[in-house]
């Protein structure tokens, strides 16, 4: 047949679907018309739903429905339409490949049929399941299983045992993707009691294999499959889709064994069920499929097919274009398009093209960053920052590498880019939050619900670590932080914290601070160093695995178990830290009376550096030791990026508050350190100042909120679990989560405790103690203890650093200068100079003037009084005389 008769045809043929179309369109137009003028809003929203389902190109019609609809509904018939119409917008997002306006219908359709309680609508079938599923894609997996015992909750009503199990399922499923095996196979276990049905218990066993080849018994999970997979003669429309998993998990139990023809396969197997009964669905497990393959391409040195695979499983999830332009733009927050990207990083490393992999590697981070963004749990996102140092270390590697052969400083910038990326963004969206919260019109309601949603998530957590059953308070906690993540909906991208240009934040570091922030990576630990708002170095040290060892064995071994260590072999002391010393500084030139500012990662995060010895001369005085407190000021930041947005503001406000719990507990038995540190900072500075029963968790917020700067001196420690750190009030405890922002805050905390720089370590986001809570809610700096400490040194270096800040000194020069003065004065034992007793305080944060009123000397009173009274007298006397 002839070219053009071809063209002709081809023409004739499109002409012909655009007059079907265009009488479809009008015909449905006119159809929906008439409902509209019936005002049967039911049978409107059906027609639509059904149109779209026959239609699935159209689904932009569908999305505008709530717009078009001309009123909300008012029966239970239209609700329970208004639902399916929901309900099938998420399903039509999910099979487009957008599972995040998926989780959005969703979220909608849970949120409406709560409000109206359309029981008659069956939510966990079509919102429900989806939904948890949906929140696993995207990693989110504590709002997962919030949403699975809902539906467990809700079946549990109905006793439908078969759809518990299915519920049990999924929930083992975000158990054991969290790490949780005890827990997932606690719901593999009970949903196997439930129900005997074979589909259900196919998918348990698909589970349970995935849970075996994770704790590394692959034989065992590859037998299991088989059998199931073994037991079905041939797939069809009822166990295509457990099919599709068993194969799935088939090929990675193969992939981690390294058996790569196997694990192709298996693949292939998987792609050829949903190609036949599945066609244009299942988008998402297709690309998943595609990317396997792909690695397996890589993994056999073939690295132009990995590379079209990957393409492939891109253009399937609509991030490439036909052409394999990857639209950056396009890129959302979503699990497979990381590990996608970064599958790709790597073939283009095989490929030795190192820009490409470069780019690849930050296109997995940026979706990286998109899923956090999507993310409503502190704890979730802690997580996430864990679980993406690995790929963080890998884009830092390939840019110090480009930098070895180009020399080009904008590598060095995108190091410290990346690591920022790292460091503290839970931190930094609570610091967002809280800025925009107080930003926001006073009146809206929806932000007055979202406060009160968060003082009864810390009533309610206060429960948990107050009474003696405050584990039943743990459902309630979990419910309303489910609710506070629906409503912080709208608030979402505003309260996501955003890491600062390099430029920017180097722009905006005080002059002449010499910064070295820390990289704990998995294979090597990274030294960024900045001077003059320039990065001058990034330096790597080898062997992260066995510093982190010998600085944990370091800080448990001399801080962290008293002081004995130290007292006991201070030689062995003094050589281990001079160690630890020269490892982190060997790379750069400390000059001497310098401000320098480290930005610590992992262990480091326990560590004051003030302590740490300089050369490697051993004397046995003590007090000539060369610590590094003698050369130069040290302050800390949880982050660069935390540390200019969180600047001090010069108020004006010389008020101080000082809050003392001078006992213990409930007893008179008198702290007399506490007592000693009150009435020499009473001499010193002019102060609101409160003692034993005045100080309760009311007063503290007041104080909190008139002070421009606040002085803390009680017990603190970890209470729970959970290790939560604790301000001990006498009666009354302070915990991390009851810390609120407030419109006004000081501008130096300072807290004269044990350990209230300490805390559970979330590696990336830092140490979770009260020190970081403060900064959380807007406090520019802090000054804060790292161990328990020695309660005279303590009392006499704050009492020191009041004395300097009188003077003018910024905080952390005042800190320094007090430290200083503990060493530079005589005591009973040379054991006194040892770091343990006197550097357990540092400053983190802003390193700035405090203005602060000095108190008024009795003696000066005493002066002016006798004056008063001898011109009285004198006045007298010149009167009186004749």
């Amino acid at each position: 047949m002839p070219l053009q008769r071809v063209r002709y045809i081809v023409l004739f043929c499109l002409m012909l679907l655009q007059v079907v179309i265009h009488a479809q369109d009008a015909a449905i137009s006119k159809k929906l018309a008439d409902l509209k003028n019936k005002n049967d809003l039911t049978e409107w929203l059906y027609q639509r739903i059904d149109y779209v389902t026959a239609n699935s190109q159209q689904l932009p019609f569908l999305l505008a429905t709530q717009k078009q609809a001309w009123r909300q509904p008012a029966t239970l018939e239209e609700r329970i339409a208004w639902l399916t119409l929901l309900s099938t917008q998420g399903y039509d997002q999910l099979q487009a490949g957008d599972i995040l306006s998926s989780i959005n219908y969703y979220e909608d359709a849970y949120a409406y049929f709560y409000k109206y309680k359309v029981i008659q609508f069956d939510v966990v079938e079509y919102v429900f399941k989806p939904l948890g599923n949906n929140y696993t894609r995207l990693g989110d997996y504590e709002r997962a299983i919030f949403i699975q015992k809902k539906a467990i909750e809700q079946l549990n009503a109905f006793e439908n045992t078969r759809d518990m199990a299915s519920a049990y399922c999924n929930m083992a499923i975000s158990y054991y993707t969290m790490g949780n095996y005890t827990a997932a196979l606690n719901c593999i276990t009970k949903g196997q009691k439930l129900t005997k049905n074979p589909g259900v218990n196919f998918r348990l066993q698909n589970v349970l294999a995935d849970i075996l080849n994770d704790q590394n018994r692959p034989s065992n999970a590859r037998e299991i499959l088989q059998k199931n997979i073994k037991s079905q003669k041939s797939a069809n429309s009822q166990n295509a889709y457990n099919l599709l998993g068993a194969y799935t998990t088939l090929g990675n139990i193969e992939l981690k064994s390294h058996h790569l023809k196997f694990a192709g396969n298996n693949y292939n197997s998987a792609l050829n069920i949903i190609n036949t009964w599945y066609p244009g669905d299942r988008l998402r497990e297709k690309a998943n499929l595609v990317a396997q393959l792909a690695k397996v391409k890589r993994l056999e040195k073939q690295p132009q097919k990995a590379l079209l695979l990957a393409d492939e499983a891109l253009r399937i999830l609509r991030i490439n274009t036909s052409q394999n332009k990857t639209l950056a733009q396009n890129i959302y927050g979503e699990i497979n398009l990381v590990d996608i990207f970064t599958e790709k990083a790597l073939t283009y490393q095989l490929l030795k093209q190192p820009e490409a992999a470069l780019q690849n590697i930050r296109y997995a981070l940026l979706a990286t960053d998109k899923i956090r963004k999507e993310f409503a749990d502190n704890k979730t996102k802690e997580r996430l920052q864990n679980n993406g140092k690995e790929l963080a270390e890998t884009a830092i590697e390939m840019a110090l590498g480009l930098y070895q052969t180009s020399h080009d400083e904008k590598y060095l910038n995108l190091v410290l880019e990346i690591t920022e990326q790292t460091k503290a963004r839970t931190l930094a969206d609570q610091i967002q939050h809280n800025n925009q919260q107080f930003a926001s019109n006073r009146h809206d309601s929806l932000l007055r619900k979202r406060t009160d949603l968060e003082r009864a998530i810390a009533y309610n957590e206060r429960l948990i670590m107050t009474e003696k059953s405050g584990a039943k308070y743990q459902e309630k906690v979990n419910a309303l932080k489910y609710d506070l993540s629906l409503l912080n909906k709208k608030y979402r991208e505003q309260s996501a914290g955003t890491v600062s240009s390099p430029t920017d934040m180097l722009s905006a570091l005080p002059k002449g601070l010499h910064a070295i922030e820390f990289f704990f990576g998995t294979r090597g630990v990274y030294m960024i160093d900045i001077k003059n708002s320039g990065v001058k170095k990034v330096a790597r040290i080898a062997g992260a695995d066995s510093l982190r060892q010998q600085l944990t064995q370091f800080i448990n071994t001399y801080y962290r178990n008293g002081p004995d260590a130290m007292l006991n072999s201070p030689k062995e002391f003094f050589i281990t830290s001079n160690t630890i010393y020269s490892t982190l500084f060997k790379n750069t030139t400390l000059q001497a009376n310098e401000r320098l500012c480290i930005i610590a990662d992992d262990v480091l995060g326990y560590l004051s550096f003030d302590g740490l010895i300089t050369g490697d001369k051993y004397a046995p005085a003590t007090s000539q030791w060369p610590f590094l407190l003698k050369k130069l000021t040290t302050t800390y930041a949880f982050s660069l990026n935390a540390l200019i947005k969180n600047k001090a503001k010069d108020t004006g406000r010389a008020t101080f508050s000082g809050l003392f719990v001078t006992h213990e507990g409930n007893s008179n038995t008198p702290i007399i350190a506490v007592k000693k540190e009150a009435a020499a900072i009473n001499k010193l500075v002019k102060g609101n100042y409160l003692y034993n029963e005045e100080v309760n968790t009311r007063t503290f917020f007041n104080s909190f909120e008139n002070s421009a700067t606040l002085h803390i001196s009680t017990h603190a420690y970890l209470s729970g679990i959970n290790k939560e750190p604790t301000l001990d009030f006498g009666k009354q405890k302070l915990f991390l989560f009851e810390l609120l922002s407030k419109p006004h805050k000081p501008n130096l905390v300072i807290l004269s405790a044990c350990r209230t720089g300490d805390g559970m370590l979330a590696n990336g986001e830092g140490i979770i103690s009260l020190s970081r809570g403060f900064t959380a809610i807007g406090t520019p700096a802090t000054i804060a203890g790292l161990w328990n400490v020695n309660d005279e040194a303590v009392a006499q270096i704050t009492a020191n650093i009041y004395k300097h800040l009188l003077t003018g000194k910024s905080s952390g020069t005042a800190l320094h200068q007090a430290k200083l003065t503990w060493l530079n004065t005589a005591h009973p034992s040379d054991a006194m100079y040892l770091p343990y007793y006197w550097d357990s305080l540092i400053l983190m944060g802003a390193d700035g003037p405090v203005h602060l009123q000095a108190a008024i000397n009795p003696i000066y009173w005493y002066a002016v009084s006798g004056f008063i009274v001898i011109t009285l007298g004198l006045f007298y006397w010149i009167k009186k005389k004749p």
